[in-house]
């Protein structure tokens, strides 16, 4: 098993990560399948770990916001589908091709230059596969099967359409876009339409009039390509906070997100108490240095803290070059023997400073940055709203230099340690 050397870590529990999803199972439609997002490290959680666990439990397919997220899943050896949530660079395509990645496609434009690459890199001109047989009175092409027959098991790439119907950041946004891009798959022998989709703007919000309009408005897409002639693929919009909400619009597949790490997309949703989800992650860290202050003296930078005399105050090997972010300092707590201790001075890039009374604290003493302790919990919903933000972003600031330890029944069962595999081996030295 790979080690660490560092006295900082943090804890990601695979059993609640199963549960969570065991618990969305149970939410949605039996015939509903689950996609599993994993992107940014799998919200710090890390992707390849999460994924496998997600797919035992019973998943289907993952998603990630970058192709390069879905070549790590691949090297790792999972095999099933990934879907890129993001745009695809023209020059990435090969790649996504290659590494059978589904590429999230909304411009007409992408379509043709993305077919001329494949096409080129596989020594083929364009063939129009449908031979001479004429659109029909809609302008469709043959239908996909038949398209597929056609190809002789040459290899497509796997496009998902989004709809942008309110979000206002990738997505086709009028219906003479979107059947341009349709009909730009099927006359292509290059691609194979596996999905269409749109992404909800204010699924997390207790006002539902936007989301209604939103689902409205993917809906009336939809029809419209059915009234074209055209058989529609596994369709998906539902992230998290909407398949708490309206698990009926489930489709194919809901994306599964944030609910899957046990975080609740929001504060009011948390407090319908739909479900009950079980936050996976814990940060854990070491005390590395105790003192007893015999005068006033400052703490940190700027000296924005100065400890009074007798005053205990401990070091802890965690900064905002970690993730723990500055905008903690002289207002984070931590948690130490089931009690909380305040962040005092300003964090550091690598380490802070925390007050601490009542118990004497040794070093190697083990510190909860997140998580619980007795009968003490600090929650990344707690931590986002002391530093103006959301728990997402507070679970994907933990970045590679700290190690991931992965739980599951009470054992480590893994290992990550990103600064220890991108290290170089050491020379031998020779004597001369």
């Amino acid at each position: 098993m790979e080690k660490y050397d560092r006295d900082t870590w943090v804890e990601v529990n695979l059993d609640d990560i199963r549960s969570n999803i065991h618990t969305f199972r149970k939410h949605i439609p039996e015939k509903t399948q689950i996609m599993a997002v994993v992107k940014a490290d799998g919200y710090g959680h890390g992707s390849i770990e999460v994924a496998r666990e997600a797919l035992a439990a019973g998943a289907t397919s993952l998603a990630v916001a970058f192709l390069d997220e879905g070549i790590v899943l691949r090297k790792a050896g999972i095999t099933c589908p990934i879907l890129i949530l993001g745009y695809t660079p023209i020059r990435a395509v090969q790649k996504a091709y290659e590494w059978n990645i589904s590429c999230t496609v909304f411009q007409t434009n992408w379509i043709k230059k993305a077919e001329k690459i494949v096409n080129k890199k596989q020594g083929k001109k364009k063939v129009n596969k449908h031979g001479d047989k004429p659109e029909d009175k809609h302008g469709n092409q043959p239908d996909q099967d038949k398209k597929e027959e056609s190809i002789q098991g040459r290899k497509r790439l796997s496009v998902h359409i989004n709809i942008d119907t309110g979000m206002g950041r990738l997505g086709v946004r009028t219906k003479k876009v979107l059947l341009s891009v349709v009909k730009g798959i099927y006359k292509s022998d290059v691609f194979q339409w596996d999905g269409v989709y749109t992404h909800f703007a204010t699924a997390d919000s207790q006002d539902i009039t936007y989301l209604n309009h939103q689902f409205e408005r993917f809906q009336s897409y939809l029809e419209f390509l059915r009234e074209k002639g055209h058989k529609l693929p596994a369709i998906h919009c539902c992230n998290t906070a909407a398949t708490m909400t309206h698990p009926e619009w489930g489709f194919h597949f809901i994306r599964l997100g944030i609910g899957m790490y046990g975080l609740y997309p929001s504060v009011y949703l948390k407090s319908l108490n739909i479900l009950n989800l079980k936050p996976a992650l814990q940060v854990k860290t070491r005390v590395s240095n105790v003192k007893f202050m015999q005068k006033s003296f400052g703490i940190g930078y700027g000296v924005t803290y100065s400890a009074s005399p007798g005053e205990q105050i401990i070091t802890l090997p965690i900064g905002y070059g970690d993730g723990f972010s500055r905008l903690l300092s002289n207002k984070g707590s931590v948690l130490l023997q089931g009690q909380r201790f305040s962040v005092v001075g300003r964090v550091t890039m690598d380490q802070c400073m925390v007050s601490v009374d009542k118990i004497k604290a040794k070093v190697g003493d083990e510190v909860v940055i997140y998580g619980r302790s007795g009968n003490e919990e600090i929650t990344l919903e707690e931590v986002a709203e002391q530093i103006g933000t959301i728990n997402y972003e507070v679970a994907c600031m933990l970045n590679y230099r700290i190690p991931r330890v992965y739980i599951k029944q009470h054992k480590v069962v893994s290992v990550r340690n990103l600064l220890e595999s991108i290290n170089p081996k050491p020379r031998k030295h020779t004597e001369k």
